[in-house]
């Protein structure tokens, strides 16, 4: 009965938690602002106050608020909210900031995924070579046999998600787990937005010759391309004007 009620009390929360963490990223509740007080949560949403400190103690998990005894829970600014944080990124697709959360995170691939496909090639082992190579064939058989688009997409994270272990480079192997959620949410949009399979392919499969073959400035242009060729796809070029 216990366990029940204690998977009861966290579905709660958890609901609260995303509409409040929605509030906030679509700026009902300002950075510096307080929310209510919690009686008045638990008013608003009819659950008891451990339900409320849950779904607060969540949010403060994300550095979207901070609770202190003597100002209460008031939100942090922008810049401190946990942005890779796969919660905190649906929130903000869904309050209509799409468009900038893609260029942010094409923005931060291109920085760290052509340095990540240089070490690959430079120091990965053979077994990593293996996995890309595998994964790489995932992608071709998904648009081959016409599998739905999340296939391919899923073939395609766990290609760049090797790519970055190859590198070897421990503080990019922790990074790459921890944009793993930007990485889906980026392949996740790709499925509205359909690659031709051709073009796919072979770009995906030139990074991975160059890693392969141990080419490591040949591997950082090919998965450059890689990425612009994401961009393109999905979003508009910039008005430099």
């Amino acid at each position: 009965m216990l366990e029940r009620d204690l998977t009861v009390v966290g579905t709660m929360s958890s609901q609260i938690e995303r509409s409040l963490g929605m509030r906030i990223v679509a700026g009902e509740f300002l950075p510096g602002t307080a929310l209510p007080i919690e009686s008045e949560l638990c008013e608003v949403y009819g659950v008891s106050r451990t339900v409320v400190r849950e779904a607060v103690k969540a949010l403060a998990s994300k550095r979207l608020v901070e609770v202190s005894p003597r100002v209460g829970t008031r939100v942090l600014p922008f810049g401190d909210w946990n942005l890779l944080d796969r919660d905190v990124l649906a929130w903000r697709l869904a309050a209509k900031f799409d468009g900038k959360i893609l260029e942010d995170i094409f923005e931060m691939r291109l920085c760290f995924e052509p340095r990540a496909a240089f070490l690959a090639a430079r120091d990965g082992t053979q077994e990593d070579h293996a996995a890309i190579r595998r994964h790489c064939r995932d992608i071709a058989e998904a648009h081959a046999k016409g599998l739905p688009a999340r296939i391919a997409a899923e073939a395609a994270l766990s290609f760049h998600l090797a790519v970055i272990n190859a590198s070897r480079n421990g503080l990019f192997i922790t990074i790459g787990s921890a944009v793993k959620s930007a990485l889906r949410l980026s392949f996740d949009r790709e499925k509205g937005e359909p690659a031709d399979p051709a073009e796919d392919v072979a770009l995906h499969e030139r990074v991975a010759d160059a890693v392969t073959k141990r080419e490591p400035e040949v591997a950082a242009r090919e998965m450059e391309q890689l990425l612009l060729a994401w961009r393109r796809r999905l979003l508009p070029v910039p008005d430099r004007n």
